[in-house]
């Protein structure tokens, strides 16, 4: 099981979230690791998630959360709970 089961028939936006997840994971490894960063590497302050209701703003905004906050030891962000 994973973080982005319950966003059904969101491929795309699941895609995209967990790739934005991936950078900001691999920016936060960067900056402990105390490697120098590129002038556009940094995450936004903010996601703004919008749609009709029903269409799953906060279910993607729930996984999104999870993913960013995986503590996961393999670092699958988005993964298996571990």
């Amino acid at each position: 099981m994973t973080v982005w089961d319950d966003l059904v028939g969101q491929i795309r936006v699941q895609e995209q979230l967990a790739a934005a997840a991936k950078d900001a994971d691999a920016l936060v490894t960067a900056v402990s690791d105390g490697k120098p960063l590129d002038q556009g590497s940094k995450m936004t302050h903010a996601w703004l998630f919008t749609g009709p209701p029903g269409s799953g703003r906060s279910t993607a905004a729930r996984a999104f959360a999870a993913a960013l906050q995986c503590t996961s030891p393999d670092r699958a962000l988005g993964g298996a709970p571990g």
